[in-house]
């Protein structure tokens, strides 16, 4: 029996979901590291090259950025179907950056409303409503082939999105369907699709049971309730 995928990531799932659930897929072992002082990444202190976690190790190699290491694990496991030439891989890699990209904004504009006194949902309430987030959500579904960015069957880019959507649900889209409706259902519903399937995999079952998101970075009831 092969030794196990190491993979080094804080006690929730987060950018670590497509991690897990890729390795669950294609029955090999992993191991979810969550000691944060071993967690071996430069921005933690240590002399590395690997900034900060997710960070996978497989044998000789230690790797880290997600949308690198989901590419690493995708490839090796053979969940590539439909990226089957070297402009496809770079358009893989351009799907899984925009969708990192949105996460960064929603974080950036969740923060501003957390740091505000008394903390509020004003940011997120003019972003979510306004054009940058709709485009940004219109591009990434006119992206997907259908059922799964590249056609039939899912790929790396589509456990990438199932944990790049949980965290944007999750923490801040979630909490805010009271007042702004489903966004990311009217928006970009072959993405949800993609989501609903992954999810419905056997291979989910086995993630580890653990947190989604940080919990204290979830939007609260009272942040909610300041939407204008």
């Amino acid at each position: 029996m092969s030794s196990p995928i190491i993979i080094k990531y804080w006690p929730i799932l987060a950018r670590g979901r497509g991690l897990f659930q890729m390795c669950a897929e294609a029955g090999v072992p992993f191991e979810h590291d969550t000691d944060m002082k071993g967690f071996g990444a430069a921005l933690f202190g240590a002399e590395s090259t690997n900034l900060a976690p997710p960070i996978i190790i497989d044998g000789d190699l230690t790797l880290s950025q997600s949308t690198a290491t989901h590419q690493y694990l995708g490839k090796k496991f053979g969940l590539t179907s439909g990226i089957d030439s070297p402009s496809r891989e770079a358009l893989a890699l351009q799907y899984m950056s925009d969708m990192n990209d949105m996460h960064s904004e929603l974080v950036q504009k969740a923060m501003a409303g957390r740091l505000a006194s008394p903390p509020d949902v004003a940011a997120l309430q003019e972003y979510i409503t306004g054009s940058r987030y709709k485009a940004f959500l219109a591009a990434i579904n006119r992206a997907i082939a259908g059922p799964f960015f590249f056609g039939a069957e899912p790929s790396y880019v589509d456990y990438y999105a199932d944990g790049v959507v949980t965290m944007c649900h999750e923490k801040f889209l979630g909490p805010l369907v009271p007042k702004s409706g489903n966004t990311l259902e009217a928006h970009a519903p072959k993405l949800m699709a993609i989501v609903s399937a992954i999810r419905a995999r056997p291979s989910a079952a086995l993630l580890p049971k653990v947190n989604p998101v940080p919990p204290n970075l979830v939007v609260t009831p009272e942040r909610v309730a300041t939407w204008a």
